[in-house]
């Protein structure tokens, strides 16, 4: 974020219409505590053990984050309370943003209460409480990894040579790419399959953890394929370039298929298809996740 203090604790929220406020240490929402952010959420499952001494462990569950801002309104008091209410319809979704040095994070949340209560004086103290589905912050930015892609070889005023030609693109023949998973958790993608031309059943292979997603699907000329794999959104989507109609095919997930993870460390994918390798395109987005700030 631009022109902010980086030594100072910065949170923005981004409501349902995509209005945004900002809370820091300055007027007129003057920031004071920030609960649930620096916590991590799981829950150990475990049975009394068979032999009568201690528990059996069946696991960790990864429960909602609950997030609190509380703060005082310092300035134009009526005018600011009424904003809050605004900014924060009960049971509402938002994307909260938070920074502070050089951590940029943001977390998807649903509004739960807004506490103003009234008091003398010329200030007015103010508590947001927010409900996280999913617990884990992301990264403000996705890395794009691109294999076997189209590149433009032309720009604009474009002048065709007469008896010569022109070329059009040139072709990213790799079918392979690399992406490095910096955190200690593993995190879903978004993995785009184009057809240029009929693709049969393409596929993207982990090649560093020996698992594969596929789709057992023909594509024709300019159909697409999204498959999400992140924890809160597992699904495939195919569109139609002809109708323009999108269809979900989870159904058609190959057996032996997995919703893919980015393991922590480095990653080598691979994409291709039983048949029409060259036809197809494979774009893949990775937004990194975070159990805290």
């Amino acid at each position: 974020m631009e022109g902010r203090d980086k030594m100072e604790r910065t949170l923005i929220y981004k409501n349902h219409k995509g209005d945004m406020i900002t809370f820091t240490y300055k007027p007129p929402f003057l920031l004071s505590i920030c609960d649930g952010f620096h916590e991590t959420v799981g829950t150990v499952n475990s049975v009394s053990s068979a032999y009568g001494v201690g528990t059996t462990w069946n696991g960790t569950s990864i429960g909602q984050r609950d997030l609190t801002i509380k703060g005082t309104i310092t300035d134009n008091i009526q005018e600011n309370r009424l904003l809050l209410y605004d900014m924060f319809p009960l049971n509402s979704e938002g994307t909260l943003y938070y920074y502070e040095g050089d951590i940029e994070r943001k977390i998807t949340c649903l509004v739960e209460k807004v506490s103003i209560p009234e008091k003398k004086g010329f200030t007015r103290d103010f508590s947001i409480s927010l409900v996280c589905p999913n617990p884990r912050f992301s990264a403000l930015a996705a890395t794009i990894l691109s294999m076997a892609t189209w590149t433009p070889a032309f720009k604009f005023k474009l002048v065709i040579p007469k008896n010569k030609g022109i070329k059009f693109g040139t072709k990213n023949t790799t079918s392979m790419g690399t992406t490095e998973n910096t955190t200690e958790i593993d995190y879903g993608m978004t993995i785009k399959f184009k057809a240029n031309d009929t693709v049969k059943n393409p596929y993207l292979f982990n090649v560093t953890t020996r698992d594969i997603i596929q789709i057992e699907k023909t594509m024709s000329a300019g159909d697409q394929i999204i498959i999400t794999t992140h924890i809160d959104n597992k699904n495939v989507i195919y569109k139609n370039a002809v109708t323009g109609e999108e269809e979900n095919i989870n159904y058609l997930i190959m057996y032996g298929s997995k919703y893919l993870q980015v393991p922590s460390g480095t990653n080598t994918f691979r994409s291709g298809a039983d048949s029409g390798e060259d036809n197809l395109e494979t774009t893949i987005e990775f937004l990194p996740e975070y159990e805290a700030v």
